[in-house]
């Protein structure tokens, strides 16, 4: 049985499987207490592959399966439903849907080539955007939580260096909803540090990890974390995970991106002094 609180668990950025083609990383999704049809079952990250449905991946060895669609229930449908009152014949139940119509269309995802590092990664969308189903709760990360969101739509890209990024939107009731949670993943970040550690310690790993804030705007922060990664949410290894977060009006918006250490990934390394550019674009 479902819990009363369904906690929808998303995966951080990792390296994942790549089609002979190159041009899908496998992306994935596990969930707590939350319908069969709206996500898995708790397990490892890469147990129920989705094309672009999450923000990262752990490792996996097979090919995206389709996953959650835009015509997958919504939950804040059933979470705020009315059909279980009876309506007068005078007035059709197509009009109630209108009392939750308050949070706006998710912006339109970024176009590959205005994402960070665009000119040496050469990133191409996985696929159409997603729209998943929300829960009470949505992780992003090790560190990060969204709450109280109304929609989430999710776009993913691979690099030429087969390293995944993804864009989620977020949105919300009304703008004080979305300034809440914007505020509440600057201070989940702000201890990101702190919380990467002991993920590590955890896994035995030695506690390496780094977090910093690269940039700010009124209303976006941008964050590199330099760490050895601990498989679950993300990829195990050396890496650098960079994470912008832009709050406008009832949207927040959180795009991630990984680079991976390792004798096959990139030469070079990106430049965070570009980071307040890609908060004004987020923020377009």
């Amino acid at each position: 049985m479902p819990s009363r609180k369904a906690l929808i668990v998303r995966t951080t950025l990792a390296l994942s499987a790549v089609t002979a083609a190159g041009a899908a990383v496998a992306l994935s999704t596990g969930a707590e207490a939350a319908t069969p049809a709206a996500a898995p079952a708790p397990a490892t990250a890469s147990a129920h592959p989705t094309p672009g449905t999450t923000a990262g991946t752990t490792p996996a060895t097979q090919a995206p399966a389709p996953g959650a669609t835009p015509t997958d229930p919504a939950p804040a449908t059933t979470r705020h439903g009315t059909g279980d009152r009876p309506s007068p014949a005078a007035k059709p139940r197509t009009a109630e849907p209108t009392r939750h119509a308050a949070a706006p269309k998710p912006p339109a995802p970024l176009p590959a080539k205005s994402l960070p590092d665009s000119e040496a990664a050469r990133w191409k969308p996985m696929g159409p955007a997603n729209t998943r189903p929300v829960g009470p709760e949505t992780r992003l990360n090790e560190c990060a939580t969204v709450r109280g969101a109304a929609s989430w739509q999710q776009q993913g890209y691979v690099s030429a260096f087969k390293t995944p990024a993804i864009e989620d939107s977020f949105t919300f009731a009304t703008e004080a909803a979305a300034t809440g949670a914007y505020q509440n993943l600057v201070t989940d970040l702000a201890g990101c540090q702190d919380t990467s550690r002991e993920v590590q310690r955890k896994a035995g790993l030695t506690a390496d990890a780094r977090v910093e804030r690269t940039a700010a705007t009124a209303d976006g922060d941008a964050y590199r974390r330099q760490w050895t990664g601990v498989a679950g949410m993300s990829a195990p290894g050396a890496q650098t995970n960079h994470v912008y977060l832009v709050r406008r009006g009832a949207t927040v918006t959180v795009l991630q991106f990984t680079e991976m250490r390792t004798a096959s990934g990139p030469h070079h390394s990106y430049d965070i002094r570009d980071d307040r550019a890609t908060l004004a674009i987020l923020a377009r």
